[in-house]
């Protein structure tokens, strides 16, 4: 029995891409991602025109920016406009 979870494990640890966790904007309380895609830093959004086109994304995914001697803990990749978030 335990072989079928080990081979379960190794089967997922293949197709993994990365991995993301949950963060909270300062003084809103608005949720974002951020993590690792197949060695990438990556932030995650969610995409505030998706009311506009049903067809849209529900979240829109960045190449995270170094965000250098920033003391704000504000990710540094937000895009111009920034969307709303999770």
């Amino acid at each position: 029995m335990s072989d079928n979870k080990e081979t379960e494990k190794s089967e997922w640890d293949d197709r993994e891409l990365g991995a993301l966790w949950v963060n909270t904007k300062n003084g809103n309380n608005e949720k974002y991602l951020t993590g690792k895609i197949k060695g990438e830093k990556v932030i995650v959004f969610k995409n505030k025109y998706k009311e506009e086109n049903e067809k849209a994304p529900d979240f829109k995914v960045y190449v995270q920016k170094p965000q250098g001697n920033q003391e704000s803990s504000t990710p540094a990749a937000q895009p111009q406009e920034e969307p709303d978030l999770i």
